[in-house]
């Protein structure tokens, strides 16, 4: 998850606001994974305020993944399906 958070902030970013339309994050790190999804911390300033806030969130994966190989996968089908729903 670290090199992930390091070099794809944007697409996790991404892969949370395709999943929950309308949540505007400015950060959103990865915390744990495992085979069914990934819980992530995100970072949002309301409108109504000048105040971010903080919490975690589930990202549930679209199957789950049988290794740790498969997790990479499923990820990055997240990423791809994320960037396709961004241009519509």
């Amino acid at each position: 998850a670290n090199h992930r958070n390091d070099d794809h902030m944007e697409a996790t970013i991404a892969m949370v606001a395709s999943a929950i339309p309308g949540l505007e994050v400015t950060e959103a790190i990865i915390t744990s994974v495992d085979s069914l999804g990934m819980y992530v911390k995100v970072t949002r300033t309301p409108r109504a305020s000048d105040q971010p806030q903080q919490f975690k969130l589930r990202l549930p994966f679209p199957r789950p993944a049988t290794d740790r190989k498969d997790v990479k996968m499923v990820i990055m089908e997240m990423t791809q399906a994320a960037a396709g729903a961004s241009k519509e």
